[in-house]
């Protein structure tokens, strides 16, 4: 995957949090994927590439969902 494709897929990403996680503004959302980010790759939001970016949005909302999931079975 080239830079212009993972950065297409970054956003693509982003936008998939912001549906799932509507609650969330897209500051918070930002800085949190940038923390997450920060403590799997030791690089935050603005020194991370993008793939390291990537990881962290998908980490982040594999997280959500299994907190989703525990919710669910806790009920």
């Amino acid at each position: 995957m080239n830079a212009s494709e993972t950065r297409a897929e970054v956003f693509a990403a982003l936008q998939g949090l912001n549906e799932i996680i509507p609650e969330m503004r897209a500051g918070q959302l930002l800085a949190a994927v940038g923390e997450l980010c920060s403590d799997l790759h030791g690089r935050g939001l603005w020194d991370a590439d993008d793939d390291e970016l990537l990881e962290a949005v998908w980490q982040f909302r594999r997280n959500d969902e299994a907190a989703a999931t525990a919710s669910r079975q806790g009920a």
